[in-house]
């Protein structure tokens, strides 16, 4: 099925869109170059291998300087030592020292006939080690986007109708079974829908808690399956070099710290750890790390937090690391808001989940949730103390890659009517962030966060908001897990804060504990 085809195929793709906007269809022909290629293979011998493939230095230099390019080819060969002809295989690289505990990540580019190259900004001087991942071969890929956009049932939504004591669940879903009855629950404006079966007796507007679990099966083929077990992803490949000697030359020839509000090429490297902190190439984050800072920068502003819990961990860092909170209401797992206000400081922040889909054990009220868009349609012609912070993604990836470009689409138009009413509003966004290897990755790998990443650069690429590439942050830091821990947090509300304040201070402050 070709790019054209799987646009076609989608039921739910160009409603609701007026003329002269962004549509679906432009995002995913946006992505076509990020699509795996058609190929045919016969067996798990034709497919990619880590061990039989090499990174090499390419424009090798006598001497390197901090600031200077780091090239590095890859080339990919298959279990047999023969050269793959086609690209499409998911590599992650980074640049590292555990002495100086730093890292950054390196600028991927698929040549397209079986070769990469991995491009670093070298950003300290001393020893820099080089780990070239592939995450997932091309056949690999190609196997999970077969799979992704072949139906909605890798997850099983169960909802919960309550009148009084008497309960009743049915399931619930974007594509049920047409022939059977259905409450449908829709956002007439946004084009956002899903349904559940209609329950014995109860009534629709009855429905109260909505949970859910991984549905048992599989689209692969049983080769397309052993390329996705633990051994085979993630896995190092060989260099053809040792380590590197970084020297801290007379001359520097890069400006260090650019404009705050510089949108992010993702070519280009936004930052890097150094001692375990996270440098911003775009701001100075250093005195964001310390309690006195992150208090200053908050003063007289009500943040807004929407989306999921990888956004949640920031509002729950905020709180652990500040004593002076009075809660609103209180959090628990499984509670779907957080608000917290500050008397002395005289500001708030406050998080609240996105609405379905969430992919969560725990029963989740209904009435607590509503759609990020009809959120920020509550935000009125506040100004610049007004903070917004939107990340989505983690629970949308075992769903065709239609269904998270229809809601940023949505996202997108109400981040432009706030900032047609409030034009100093101040809007981010969080990217998505790597999780567990260990995660099913026929639902929830990281190459499906990989392209809604890009396109979430795509639809928000050309508004006037900040990103925060939490991606990035954790490929760098060689973080995979949807959680990851406070120490980290802290870095990402550092990058967070130094584009909202952008008045750095003490660079070599410590995080606080």
């Amino acid at each position: 099925m070709n790019l054209r085809q799987i646009v076609d195929w989608f039921p739910l793709s160009l409603t609701n869109i007026p003329h002269g906007e962004m549509t679906v269809e432009d995002v995913m022909l946006s992505l076509q170059w990020d699509l795996p290629p058609t190929s045919v293979w016969k067996s798990v011998q034709n497919t990619s291998s880590p061990a039989q493939s090499t990174a090499s230095l390419e424009h090798l230099q006598a001497q390197y300087c901090m600031g200077d390019t780091l090239d590095v080819r890859v080339d990919m060969r298959d279990h047999s030592g023969r050269p793959k002809t086609h690209g499409g295989g998911f590599i992650l690289a980074r640049i590292h020292s555990r002495k100086l505990q730093a890292s950054a990540t390196g600028a991927v580019t698929d040549l397209r006939n079986g070769s990469y190259r991995v491009r670093f900004t070298l950003l300290w001087p001393g020893e820099v080690q080089v780990s070239v991942l592939l995450m997932h071969s091309s056949e690999a890929v190609q196997a999970l986007w077969r799979s992704r956009q072949l139906n909605y049932n890798k997850i099983t939504h169960k909802g919960n109708f309550v009148n009084g004591s008497k309960t009743e669940t049915t399931e619930c879903g974007f594509q049920l079974n047409a022939s059977k009855s259905q409450c449908e629950y829709k956002d007439e404006r946004d084009g956002e829908s899903y349904a559940c079966y209609t329950p014995p007796t109860l009534p629709c507007h009855s429905i109260d808690t909505m949970s859910s679990f991984n549905t048992p099966g599989s689209a692969l083929t049983k080769e397309e399956a052993s390329l996705l077990t633990g051994n085979n992803i993630g896995v190092k490949i060989k260099n053809k070099f040792g380590n590197v000697d970084v020297r801290k030359c007379s001359v520097i020839p890069y400006n260090k710290w650019r404009d705050c509000v510089e949108r992010i090429n993702p070519s280009i490297s936004s930052g890097y750890f150094w001692r375990n902190q996270w440098s911003s190439l775009c701001c100075k984050t250093g005195s964001f790390f310390t309690l006195e800072s992150i208090k200053s920068c908050l003063k007289g502003k009500k943040i807004f937090f929407m989306g999921d819990s990888t956004v949640r961990q920031w509002i729950e860092y905020l709180i652990n690391i500040q004593k002076e909170f009075h809660s609103v209401l209180n959090s628990v797992k499984g509670i779907s808001s957080i608000k917290f206000v500050n008397p002395k400081g005289e500001y708030s922040i406050q998080w609240k989940v996105h609405n379905y889909p969430w992919i969560t054990a725990h029963k989740s009220k209904l009435s607590e949730s509503s759609y990020i868009s009809r959120d920020l349609d509550t935000i009125g012609a506040e100004g610049e103390d007004t903070v917004v912070v939107i990340g989505v993604g983690q629970h949308f990836r075992a769903y065709p890659l239609e269904l998270f470009v229809r809601r940023l689409l949505s996202l997108r138009r109400a981040i432009q009517r706030l900032q047609a009413r409030s034009p100093g509003t101040r809007i981010f966004i969080k990217l998505e962030n790597t999780r567990e290897l260990s995660s099913e990755p026929e639902r929830f790998s990281d190459w499906h966060g990989h392209l809604q990443n890009l396109a979430q650069r795509k639809v928000f690429g050309d508004l006037e908001v900040g990103f925060v590439d939490a991606w990035e942050m954790t490929v760098a830091a060689n973080t995979f897990v949807t959680h990851p821990n406070p120490t980290f947090i802290a870095s990402e509300v550092a990058e967070f804060l130094s584009r909202l304040c952008h008045t750095p201070q003490d660079t070599s402050a410590r995080p606080v504990s």
